[in-house]
């Protein structure tokens, strides 16, 4: 049975991304929060996350889509792929990020 045109259900872990905390990731963009140690050690795990299991490519696309608010059209164009293999990338490093923190001692 060919599965063409069914749809994929999302998991709750891609309902669950905050792109704000994007923003947290990349160095110089914001500080940590000082005040709140739990959030402290959060934001320390998932920037650990970042440098460590997203492949280059995801994170430039992340902070261009993200930070930079460019569409994933004009990301396309200017890294010379088609748009969906963009929305995998950005997709496939959301999943990736989640995946890390997933059993941090933190969150």
């Amino acid at each position: 049975m060919n599965n063409r045109g069914r749809r994929r259900r999302v998991t709750s872990a891609h309902l669950d991304f905050d792109p704000d905390l994007i923003k947290r990731l990349v160095p110089g963009v914001a500080d940590l929060p000082s005040d709140q140690p739990e959030k402290r050690m959060m934001i320390h795990a998932l920037r650990r996350a970042w440098n460590t299991v997203l492949t280059p490519i995801q994170r430039e696309y992340m902070v261009e889509y993200y930070i930079n608010m460019r569409t994933m059209q004009r990301i396309a164009v200017n890294h010379g792929v088609t748009k969906g293999t963009v929305s995998r990338t950005l997709r496939r490093g959301r999943k990736r990020l989640c995946d890390a923190i997933q059993y941090c001692q933190c969150l």
